[in-house]
């Protein structure tokens, strides 16, 4: 049963050169007839037997997008919608993304009411001629006073993401960005590897010519952002998330952990059980299906009892915390033949100082996180 929810709000205000998440550009008529469909979204599901009634929901996260683009009318209607489908008592954690310039007083005391209680602002460098360069459509002192309005509207916990690695960005220039982040009081940061994604203006810029960064040149601006970060006391416990202490972003943790997740909207993702699917990422589509009592078109497919438990394991090496050998084996017998080499290739990844034992458990090192990706596929 999941515990955690997913809404997507596919609304922007342009596109950013590098963004390969689905957005279209706002429009009152799409927004007002947006906000009454992922709860309507939930009814289809739960007629199909997906969902059961009033699932009690641990965290919320809305992406986009960006969700500010509902308006608060439209922010306060959709939450209603889901209240009314979803047991949202017990909420520990409600995520919204904002994006700087979307930041007003009244959105912050409508998300707050609404029972939001985390803000993650995407300010992705503080320089304005890059942020130009990448289509961003804000300045450093847009992201810089949208932290502060976030903080004195009573969010206690803000963070904001970077972007590592992004084109003509020196050493020095970077560390001016972390040096920035830090001066704001943030809880926690996101730091992302600059990715060309097929079909944004990013990847039609490189094939005529923008010269980006190397992976050497990435590498060593995320190496120097864990070392920046960590000397302020975050802590890299994913990848690519650094937190304070006790303020890592439960909703995340808890999909990298292996729990199930429900996704509303298009272009959205759930797992529940052995079933996973993923939305078209098709607004017009999607409208029209929720409209007339039909499950949005997906991507839909049911795993096998092995192929359920690697998922719900592997993935958490992603995590500082890393995987419990012995643990995995009692929560998941079906793997129990796969530990005694699991643990021989663990080890074997030790002599590589790709791996490294952590009490009873088994974590990647410094070097180990930039190979990520080539360490899950062996386990896989």
């Amino acid at each position: 049963m999941f515990e955690h929810l997913y809404i997507h709000i596919p609304f922007c205000d342009g596109k950013c050169h590098y963004c390969g998440f689905y957005s279209v550009m706002a429009a009152p008529s799409l927004t007002e007839l947006y906000v009454g469909l992922p709860a309507a979204e939930l009814d289809v599901l739960r007629e199909m037997r997906q969902i059961a009634a009033k699932t009690p929901i641990r965290s919320v996260y809305m992406g986009g997008g960006t969700p500010a683009m509902l308006g608060c009318d439209g922010l306060k209607r959709l939450a209603e919608g889901i209240a009314g489908k979803l047991d949202l008592s017990g909420v520990s954690e409600w995520t919204v993304e904002l994006n700087p310039a979307s930041v007003n007083t009244d959105i912050l005391d409508t998300l707050r009411a609404i029972g939001a209680n985390r803000i993650s602002i995407g300010a992705q460098i503080f320089d304005d001629p890059t942020l130009k360069l990448i289509g961003r459509r804000h300045s450093a002192e847009d992201a810089a006073r949208a932290v502060a309005m976030a903080q004195d509207a009573g969010f206690g916990n803000v963070g904001i993401d970077l972007i590592a690695g992004l084109p003509g960005v020196t050493d020095e220039l970077w560390g001016q960005t972390l040096a920035h982040a830090l001066a704001l009081q943030l809880k926690h940061l996101s730091v992302y590897a600059l990715s060309v994604e097929p079909g944004t203006v990013l990847a039609a810029q490189a094939a005529a010519g923008l010269r980006l960064p190397d992976e050497e040149a990435q590498l060593a601006a995320l190496s120097q952002a864990e070392q920046v970060l960590g000397a302020a006391g975050f802590a890299r416990y994913e990848i690519s998330n650094y937190a304070l202490p006790g303020l890592e972003c439960l909703h995340n943790l808890s999909v990298w952990r292996g729990s199930d997740y429900l996704g509303l909207g298009p272009a959205a993702a759930s797992r529940v059980g052995k079933t996973r699917w993923t939305n078209c990422a098709d607004l017009s589509d999607y409208i029209e299906a929720v409209q007339q009592g039909r499950r949005p078109a997906c991507e839909r497919e049911t795993l096998s009892d092995v192929d359920d438990a690697l998922e719900r394991v592997v993935f958490a090496l992603r995590l500082a915390e890393g995987i419990g050998l012995d643990e995995i084996r009692h929560k998941f017998p079906v793997l129990s033949g796969r530990i005694g080499e699991w643990k021989k290739r663990m080890q074997g990844l030790a002599r590589q100082q790709i791996a490294e034992p952590h009490g009873q458990r088994w974590r990647l090192t410094a070097r180990g996180r930039d190979v990520c990706d080539a360490v899950l596929r062996e386990l896989l």
